[in-house]
């Protein structure tokens, strides 16, 4: 088994989850400040230099509890709250857009998805949001792939594939794209359109929206009795953490059950108010709207206005 599977399971995951917050966040028009606010702090946390350096570290490849819940932790350290539900359903969202991913993959090697991930998460960010946290990220595979050896390589594919094995979900953005069958397996490579199979990585809901406009004229895929999020906690407590650190347990479990996994802390620079969410609607993957607290700006503005 691989020593460095942990960072490629939980940086393509994440990815894949940013893609799918985004996602909503533009079908359902929500105000760009506040749709920015919800992406940086994920991004921030998700590809933070602390917690990569760890993640980095070799290590036995983490346990699906152990990286499920971590990924969790860092969802909700935006403004949104998922019910368990939403989460088990996000869960299979994330887990099998990364499968297909990799069963597909003739041409293309994991360090080409995962970079293809980064870099398409970058395009989602907004201008102020700064490059380094991605460059940073993307020079970690480097270095990674310049130190593999054939084996080395061999073993991490082996032991990515056996870690995503157990997972069978029928997704319904893969059976409309024709990218997986009516019974849960993935369509042959040979019958994927190029331009998708090509770019491993990308956010497969841009073709979705393409396939919407009669870029794929087959209905004989399209599902909706296999929605993946039905809904959200109406909304989270109020106020804010006035430590502004959040802990994150990391996913390196060495099996010795005298010692507690490591904790690392990330500074908050973000307090968290009262959130409203959920609404379903029908046929898509994952809804939610929210209330973003105020930015700076804002909380100065009101001040002004309050003083004179």
């Amino acid at each position: 088994m691989s020593h460095f599977a942990t960072p490629f399971i939980v940086i393509n995951l994440g990815c894949e989850m940013i893609y799918v917050i985004d996602q909503r966040l533009k079908t359902q028009s929500v105000p760009l400040e506040k749709s920015e606010r919800v992406m940086t702090d994920l991004v921030t946390v998700l590809l933070h230099p602390k917690l990569l350096d760890e993640l980095f570290l070799p290590q036995p490849v983490a346990t699906h509890k152990v990286i499920k819940q971590l990924l969790q932790d860092i969802c909700e350290t935006s403004i949104m709250k998922l019910d368990d539900y939403s989460k088990s359903k996000l869960w299979d969202l994330m887990t099998m857009l990364f499968k297909w991913q990799l069963s597909v993959a003739t041409t293309q090697n994991v360090f080409d998805i995962s970079k293809r991930h980064l870099r398409n998460v970058m395009t989602l960010m907004p201008e102020y949001f700064s490059k380094f946290i991605f460059e940073n990220a993307l020079n970690k595979f480097e270095k990674l792939i310049d130190k593999f050896s054939d084996n080395d390589f061999h073993c991490l594919c082996t032991t990515l594939i056996l870690w995503f094995s157990e997972y069978h979900t029928k997704i319904s953005v893969l059976i409309r794209l024709g990218l997986q069958k009516k019974d849960g397996t993935f369509s042959l490579p040979s019958s994927i359109n190029s331009k998708i199979l090509n770019n491993l990585g990308e956010n497969v809901y841009k073709y979705d929206y393409s396939n919407k406009n009669n870029l794929y004229h087959d209905n004989e895929h399209r599902c909706i009795e296999t929605n993946e999020i039905n809904c959200l906690l109406p909304s989270i407590d109020k106020g804010c953490n006035e430590d502004k650190v959040l802990e994150l347990k990391l996913p390196i479990d060495f099996r010795n059950e005298d010692q507690k996994r490591k904790i690392i802390t990330i500074t908050k620079t973000v307090e968290y108010e009262n959130i409203t969410a959920c609404i379903k609607h029908r046929n898509s993957d994952l809804t939610y709207s929210a209330n973003v607290p105020k930015s700076p700006q804002e909380d100065l503005l009101e001040m002004l206005n309050e003083t004179f």
